[in-house]
């Protein structure tokens, strides 16, 4: 009957996406709810396609459409993750905190709220974002990162420097963190400290580059680092990740699919991190 065609349908389309096959998979998805009329998860899927076809326009049409028949936090979160990347952050605001209030262990939402406070400058409400990512996700990079700058430019230097080596301890070669923390050890005084950083960075010629340089970066940027592009980093991770207790290399990986538009898969990941980690 109808129902085993088009659920039969919707599998190939899946099937599709998961080969990396964008653009059938997107004509399918089309062609499905040309013929059976559309439903939630059809129109979430193609949207998130569309999303990394890099055509916000049509993603956020099928996300409106998706929202039709019933919200979710993670449609709300697409929706507000376009808006983030058209830089349109208030509106973005206004989907992460639905998508909040739907969800709220959903951290990403937290996340991409804190960044888009960042850009507006209210670095109060970012602050509360970011604080609340890192109580449900403690070794959050771009939250610990995006925190210990915010407390360095406000004076708070004690707590700027506790993130400071929270950061170190899981990224060791990062210098931006380096040179924030000598900076931080000469302003308390404590010479001898800031002498030991200061022969550490001497090995590197990288400027350190202040919050609103931070957040302007984060979208790709954050992993193209001297470890090779995002598609290297990622497939490294995935190595790791095979290995079934490895929480922190899923945790990595699903910031990697977030940074290049796959929603879904960020929170499939996210997901199956936070499994790992209870048991």
């Amino acid at each position: 009957g109808d129902m085993t065609d088009s659920s039969e349908r919707f599998r190939q389309a899946v099937e599709l996406d998961r080969d990396g096959r964008l653009p059938q998979a997107v004509e399918a998805y089309t062609a499905l709810i040309r013929d059976f009329g559309g439903f939630r998860e059809a129109y979430c899927n193609l949207g998130s396609l569309y999303a990394r076809l890099e055509k916000p326009d049509n993603a956020m049409e099928c996300f409106d459409r998706a929202l039709e028949h019933g919200e979710d936090h993670i449609i709300h979160f697409n929706i507000g993750s376009i808006h983030f990347k058209r830089k349109e952050y208030k509106k973005a605001i206004i989907s992460l905190n639905r998508s909040r209030r739907l969800n709220t262990d959903f951290v990403l939402a937290s996340l991409v709220m804190g960044l888009s406070y960042s850009r507006l400058k209210n670095r109060k409400a970012a602050e509360n974002c970011f604080r609340e990512v890192l109580r449900l996700w403690p070794g959050n990079l771009i939250a610990l990162t995006a925190l210990s700058i915010l407390y360095y430019q406000s004076g708070r230097l004690q707590g700027s420097l506790k993130l400071v080596d929270r950061i170190l301890v899981l990224d060791i070669g990062n210098t931006g963190i380096r040179k924030l923390r000598a900076k931080i050890l000469y302003q308390l005084n404590r010479t001898a400290d800031y002498a030991g950083e200061i022969k550490i960075l001497k090995e590197t010629r990288e400027e350190f580059t202040l919050f609103d340089e931070f957040i302007q970066a984060i979208p790709a940027e954050t992993f193209t680092d001297r470890f090779g592009t995002l598609d290297e980093k990622m497939e490294r991770l995935r190595e790791k990740a095979r290995d079934k207790t490895d929480a922190s290399s899923m945790v990595s990986l699903s910031l990697c699919h977030l940074l290049k538009g796959d929603t879904d898969m960020a929170v499939d990941m996210l997901m199956e991190a936070r499994k790992r980690a209870l048991h």
